[in-house]
């Protein structure tokens, strides 16, 4: 019986659906569902996870004793396997190593007293060729004394200073601005340096130089005296290393990507005080109207697709037989509107209940409820991917945004081994709370990782200064939104519309500027290009007359970022080079041999 009535409510459901598809087309919006801009390869296709290859092997040290040590190197680890350079790991706490055979050495470290005299082989080293970047402030300390002038410092205090901001030379990486970037939670970092003449300074905070680079023999120091090694910051770090290279080339994902939570989804009834306020509309006209029109405008301008997330209900139900929403009109309004703008839809949630079962314990009260197992989390996808699908029928949703990027491990896997349409999760990518802080990737088992850099319409320095750095960093920048922000002050609500809109503008207008040559891409674009640039493997031979580049893993195209310290490139062979702004280029790889004249 229940089964019956199950029946006819989807018969229902597809009439209805059918009248409105009517009712849509007299009001001048086609039904018509677009694919999107798909990249997608079959799983089949991704043999390589960030592989490393080619003989100029990295050393990183690290201080097991030391805790700022061990955090750093968790950071820098994870730098190098992004940007391919193949590591040993050595630490100091068991044996000083020998740098000897080594391209290059990434000390992750802030006390040389281990050293000893033993320091005195590193600058020979430096002396014959070698590379060192010193990856964190080095405390003032006797060892330090011994290299002090080698590493171009005149001067050092005994004390740290305060480093509020980070203002790069304009020329040194993408985004520099007349805006330096501030830092939240600032504290006494950094050495207090004067530095000679040879050294050349990239980056600073007010006289207080924080990357600098110092010739000596025929090798090169490179310090970076910037003291927050965290996940935000990579690209900071990334851009220092790659001052060490006469040419430094690493993979990059190239995409810039706008994602619209919780759209579309039940527009909620009666007002919204702000909006109210400064439009004198309730909720549903201020959508309409207002809100919807000025996102399709600022995506036909700055040329951003949009990836909307459907969220089907806000009841809150957690268990039992589900119910189907049957209020279907404004998905079909606004969801075609956002397919034939050039966007996609993708997955949120049947409800705004994360996928967690009754054995997760929030560390933050955020308000939510707990499904009562996994068979019921099962129930909410399959209830969500029919009627998303049962919407838009030739629309191929293939990304999944958890609510509040709130996933318990379980979902996680549930969505892996159960829902192969879903292709790719998109969380965060710095974690906050219990939220699912990703790295982009892609898994063994073929789930593809695309977390979310920064959201929202607030200025704010931390969201400003991580999404600076991602951009130096993968190349890639990806914001999200929801369309209640204008009813949650904590939100901006109390900013008004028009001040949040300007700061998304203004947001689009940097991407562009900063990164000319940067894709504009879907959820499930930016999803493709992160399985090219996961599977993507380089052996570079740079010589004093060229350099050749074999690509493995090569599924199409690929995308790496090129910065040229010394010498100057020519012609190419195998892919494109696009000159960016000082020493920086993107190089587009369209065979699996590239080469480049470089002369020296």
């Amino acid at each position: 019986m229940k089964k019956n009535i199950l029946v006819l409510l989807r018969i229902m459901i597809g009439f209805a659906a059918f009248f409105v598809i009517l009712l849509i087309e007299r009001a001048g919006i086609p039904y018509k569902a677009a694919e999107g801009n798909s990249l997608i390869v079959d799983i089949d296709k991704i043999t390589h996870y960030k592989e490393a290859s080619g003989q100029n092997r990295c050393l990183l040290i690290i201080d097991s004793g030391d805790e700022n040590s061990v955090k750093a190197s968790e950071e820098f680890k994870q730098i190098l396997i992004d940007i391919r350079v193949p590591f040993d790991i050595a630490d100091i706490a068991e044996q000083i190593p020998d740098p000897t055979g080594y391209d290059k050495v990434v000390m992750a470290i802030k006390h040389l007293t281990s050293f000893g005299e033993q320091i005195l082989d590193y600058t020979t080293y430096v002396e014959n060729g070698g590379k060192i970047l010193f990856g964190l402030p080095i405390e003032r300390e006797e060892t330090l004394d011994i290299i002090i002038g080698k590493l171009g410092i005149t001067d050092v205090s005994y004390e740290l200073i305060e480093v509020d901001y980070f203002d790069p030379e304009e020329e040194f990486m993408l985004g520099s601005t007349d805006v330096p970037y501030a830092i939240e939670d600032y504290y006494s970092s950094s050495m207090q340096v004067n530095l000679d003449e040879s050294s050349e300074v990239f980056a600073t905070c007010g006289s207080t130089p924080l990357i600098w680079r110092r010739k000596y023999g025929d090798g090169y120091f490179v310090v970076c005296n910037f003291g927050y090694c965290e996940k935000a910051y990579r690209g900071i770090y990334s851009s220092a290393y790659s001052l060490l290279d006469d040419v430094c080339i690493y993979p990059v994902i190239n995409a810039a990507t706008f994602y619209l939570d919780d759209f579309p989804s039940p527009v909620p009834k009666g007002d919204g005080k702000y909006i109210r306020r400064d439009y004198g509309m309730d909720i549903a006209e201020f959508y309409t109207n207002v809100w919807w029109p000025d996102l399709l405008s600022l995506g036909k301008k700055y040329d951003y697709p949009y990836t909307g997330l459907i969220i089907e209900t806000y009841e809150d139900q957690v268990s039992g037989e589900l119910k189907t929403n049957t209020d279907v009109a404004d998905y079909y309004y606004y969801g075609n509107m956002l397919l034939n703008a050039g966007g996609e839809l993708g997955y949120h949630g049947y409800n705004h209940q994360p996928l967690c079962n009754s054995d997760f314990v929030y560390t933050v009260d955020l308000g939510y409820k707990l499904w009562e197992d996994d068979d019921e989390i099962r129930d909410s996808l399959t209830e969500l991917i029919e009627f998303s699908t049962g919407l838009f029928p030739t629309a191929r949703l293939q990304v999944y945004v958890p609510p509040s990027n709130v996933i318990s491990k379980e979902g996680i896997e549930i969505i892996d081994n159960e829902y192969p349409e879903i292709t790719t999760i998109a969380s965060i990518y710095t974690s906050v709370g219990d939220t699912y802080s990703q790295e982009f990737d892609v898994d063994e088992s073929g789930m593809i990782n695309t977390p979310r850099i920064v959201s929202g319409g607030v200025k704010d320095d931390y969201m400003r200064i991580t999404a600076f750095s991602e951009l130096n960093y993968h190349l890639a920048a990806s914001h999200f939104m929801h369309p209640d922000d204008l009813l949650d002050e904590d939100r901006g609500a109390a900013l008004g519309w028009e001040s949040i809109s300007s700061t998304i503008e203004e947001y689009m207008v940097w991407i562009n500027e900063s990164a000319p040559p940067i894709r504009h891409l879907t959820g499930s674009g930016i999803a493709g290009a992160v399985q090219r640039y996961t599977n993507l493997v380089i052996d570079i031979d740079q010589r004093e007359d060229g350099i050749t580049i074999k690509a493995d893993g090569l599924i199409d195209t690929a995308y790496c970022l090129v910065r040229v310290n010394r010498g100057q490139l020519g012609s190419v062979q195998g892919g494109s080079l696009t000159y960016i702004k000082g020493d920086l280029y993107l190089l587009e790889i369209t065979d699996s041999t590239v080469e480049i004249e470089y002369t020296k």
